[in-house]
């Protein structure tokens, strides 16, 4: 293998580990570059475009999928630190192990279930057309799944994570 198929590779893995990132910001770029637009058109010029809001609901609604799986990366979702944290230390070693992998598997049949559900929704959904731009709902409701894919990766790379840090203690 030379060095620039070295440094794709490389550039590759650092794309799709970031990933999740890269697309939040962007999508919020938009979202705020859409929304100035809005503001400008409507108070300064006298009109408004009756599809900038329109699209700004349906990038935030992507942007809080993708934003899950971002959060979950980093490990920044709300929790219950107190009750986890006291009862998780006052655990033996053996029921902590268990408590973590039950923990996980609620998790992972959760993560399909929306990513399963979030499909037939976007099916059963994609006969209908958005009022201003008149685009298949199907591109709105398919971010559930698309988002609960990326967060089922992320819960993976995190449990595998967990499992061999603990290995090296």
């Amino acid at each position: 293998m030379d060095n620039n198929q070295k440094k794709f590779i490389h550039f590759l893995k650092c794309l799709f580990s970031n990933l999740d990132e890269y697309l939040a910001v962007l999508f919020f770029l938009f979202i705020f570059t859409l929304m100035t637009v809005q503001v400008f058109t409507r108070y300064v010029l006298g009109f408004s475009f009756s599809w900038n809001a329109e699209l700004s609901r349906y990038i935030f609604v992507w942007l809080t999928f993708l934003g899950a799986a971002y959060v979950r990366k980093v490990d920044a979702h709300i929790k219950i630190d107190f009750i986890y944290n006291h009862l998780y230390n006052k655990l033996p070693d053996r029921i902590k192990k268990l408590f973590s992998f039950l923990k996980w598997i609620t998790s992972m049949v959760f993560l399909v279930l929306i990513t399963y559900l979030g499909f037939v929704l976007a099916n059963k959904s994609s006969y209908f057309t958005s009022q201003a731009l008149q685009i298949s709902q199907f591109y709105l409701y398919i971010s559930v799944s698309v988002g609960g894919v990326l967060y089922l990766i992320r819960e993976i790379q995190s449990y595998f994570k967990e499992l061999n840090d603990k290995s090296k203690e």
